[in-house]
């Protein structure tokens, strides 16, 4: 009996303990914090938009309603904008433990160094973005080219395309084409930019999706040789560590064009080069560049389209990679070595 008294005064006061130092500095103080932090519900009658979902259009109630239902709207909206994200018991207890996923963080310098873009006249339209530079062309409703830097860091993390809607780009002056435009088309929207290239960020990917960083492609190239390149620049990419691609459609007179409220043309063809260029070693630069047409291309390698730069130049009347030492540049544009890029370096 004695034990047992003991035993439950000890109890008691560890109780009261905890009690009265739970919200006091401390080591108690923080561990009180961060369970009652952990296990904080949201209204389950709460519905939370989806992340992925582009920007509907503005529905907020107009100046003839009265002032407290706008009140109470707007109430709501601050109120929910204040919510929590949701989340697993494990992943809220990992982030207040451990800090956020590591691969959720990547940093870095999104610019477009001056020597990976094609030569800029005083009339281009030229459209910047986080981590790709375009040239629109207002003509065909279409890039004439798109630039991007490609991290091996940037191919791997939990972005998803999700319900990401293409969305037209307002940089553009004279209005983007409209995703409307290639509704029952039978073409693609294909992406000069992949979205595949930016699951470590979220906001990378979303960037994307701009109808400016858009052309028509035949659905049997967009979906397969296509994809096929852009996921082995993707290997690369985690090789290499950090790459620039130029990308873009061959415009010529005389194309096909679609679209419900402007004419987009169809390119015949599209170009991809890539450039390994290190400023503090350039004796090792390489390039590589890619030009095919635009259709169904069943069975075949995408080494049998690889082509010399100068041949890509001549097709588009782009001139790339003048910023770089005219040895170098002169080199680069000469070659068309697959082997360079597929053998182990």
């Amino acid at each position: 009996m004695k034990s047992n008294r003991i035993i439950l005064i000890l109890i008691f006061f560890a109780v009261g303990y905890f009690l009265y130092y739970k919200d006091k500095p401390g080591p108690i103080s923080k561990l009180w914090e961060t369970i009652s932090q952990v296990f904080k519900t949201k209204d389950s009658s709460s519905n939370k938009d989806n992340p992925y979902k582009a920007p509907e259009p503005d529905t907020e109630a107009t100046a003839t309603k009265d002032d407290t239902e706008a009140t109470a709207t707007n109430k709501k909206k601050t109120e929910e904008s204040t919510k929590e994200d949701e989340g697993s018991l494990f992943d809220k207890i990992k982030d207040k433990v451990l800090g956020p996923d590591e691969q959720d963080e990547v940093t870095g310098d999104y610019d477009i160094p001056s020597f990976a873009l094609p030569a800029i006249g005083k009339s281009d339209e030229i459209i910047k973005h986080k981590n790709y530079t375009l040239r629109y062309e207002e003509k065909y409703e279409v890039p004439a080219w798109v630039v991007h830097k490609l991290r091996g860091e940037y191919t791997k993390g939990r972005a998803n395309r999700g319900d990401n809607q293409f969305i037209p780009d307002k940089k553009v002056e004279g209005n983007s084409a409209l995703s409307t435009d290639y509704s029952n088309s039978g073409y693609d929207r294909g992406h000069m930019v992949p979205a595949g290239d930016f699951k470590c960020c979220q906001d990378l990917m979303n960037e994307t999706f701009y109808m400016s960083n858009i052309c028509p492609q035949v659905p049997d190239f967009n979906r397969g040789i296509w994809e096929n390149i852009e996921s082995r620049i993707r290997g690369w990419a985690v090789r290499d560590e950090e790459l620039y691609i130029v990308t873009g459609p061959v415009l010529t007179k005389g194309m096909t064009t679609i679209g419900r409220y402007n004419e987009v043309a169809v390119p015949k063809s599209f170009f991809k080069i890539v450039l390994y260029y290190n400023p503090n070693n350039p004796k090792r630069a390489r390039a590589i560049a890619f030009l095919l047409p635009n259709e169904g291309l069943f069975g075949k390698k995408m080494n049998s389209y690889v082509v010399s730069i100068n041949e890509v130049e001549k097709i588009t009347g782009l001139d790339f990679f003048t910023k770089l030492p005219d040895d170098i540049e002169n080199r680069l544009e000469a070659e068309s070595d697959w082997d360079a890029w597929t053998r182990i370096q």
